[in-house]
């Protein structure tokens, strides 16, 4: 890794995400930018306010964000890694984002974590995962372990060459982020059984199950091959691809999911969410969303 975007937690924040950053970075000789944000509701759109008023106004916000970011720079063992810093101005701060990685390409993008329970609400997170053109990092509350494992979710039920490209892309950042944080590698895929089948009692879930497994047996061992994982860290179950993803997470002490993220555009999408959103709301771990 080269280039990693953080974005500072706002005030009082526990700064987890430049923390993880800065740890991939000693190990990778990576560089890092670290951006805050602020904003004053209200100041822009004022009538009230002259220009030089909102000047000093955006200046006394920035120089203070700038302090904070500063301020806790001093506490981090930075080694030689290269830190530099920036504060912008700005409300929707995932737009920024969003621009910056189209302008610059960077490897990863690490922010800390801000779920939310609001059913109509898209947080920035989300808007991050769906939009940000690299790679996503959203950063838990906990610290990553000495030794850790990284769960890799993958899709192994379709052939077609987009979901083929996006398993291979997961597991190549999956290798990468392990071999930067000395983490093991482990990977699940979960067999949906058709609902309609399911409601009507038409197929046996147990037989279902088996057959699926014998058709992914050829794909299971390519993906063994290829990726040099172990057979026994490859984990094969039935259910809702999200609840099963979050289930072995928690089950193997995963530090990070590493998923990849096929957005919905309709209305319906947006609000029923996808695999990737849904696991961002559930599991502990942090989640890494791979475009």
């Amino acid at each position: 890794m080269r280039e990693l975007l953080v974005i500072a937690d706002r005030k009082k924040g526990k700064q987890n995400a430049f923390r993880h950053a800065l740890e991939v970075a000693k190990n990778t000789g990576a560089t890092i930018e670290f951006v805050g944000f602020v904003h004053a509701p209200g100041v822009d759109s004022s009538e009230i306010l002259t220009h030089e008023e909102k000047r000093k106004v955006h200046r006394k916000y920035t120089d203070q964000k700038q302090a904070e970011i500063d301020k806790f720079l001093a506490t981090q063992d930075l080694g030689n890694v290269k830190v530099r810093t920036d504060v912008v101005w700005e409300r929707a701060f995932e737009r920024w984002v969003i621009s910056r990685c189209s302008q610059k390409s960077f490897d990863m993008v690490f922010k800390s974590g801000h779920r939310s329970e609001a059913f109509m609400y898209t947080p920035s997170d989300w808007q991050l995962m769906r939009h940000c053109p690299e790679t996503v990092m959203i950063v838990g509350d906990h610290e990553w372990k000495e030794g850790g494992i990284l769960l890799a979710a993958l899709d192994l039920g379709s052939d077609n060459s987009r979901t083929h490209r996006l398993n291979e892309d997961i597991l190549n950042q999956t290798f990468k982020l392990a071999e930067a944080t000395n983490s093991d590698v482990h990977a699940c895929y979960s067999i949906a059984i058709p609902k309609a089948l399911a409601d009507l009692d038409l197929i046996d879930p147990v037989e279902y199950e088996r057959k699926m497994k014998d058709s992914l047996d050829p794909v299971i061992r390519k993906l063994v091959e290829d990726a040099g994982l172990k057979r026994e860290q490859l984990h094969l179950v039935s259910g809702k691809p999200d609840k099963e993803i979050c289930r072995i997470a928690e089950k193997i002490s995963a530090d990070a999911v590493i998923i990849g993220n096929k957005t919905r555009a309709s209305l319906r999408g947006r609000l029923m969410g996808n695999t990737a959103e849904n696991v961002l709301h559930k599991v502990a771990a942090d989640v890494v969303v791979v475009k």
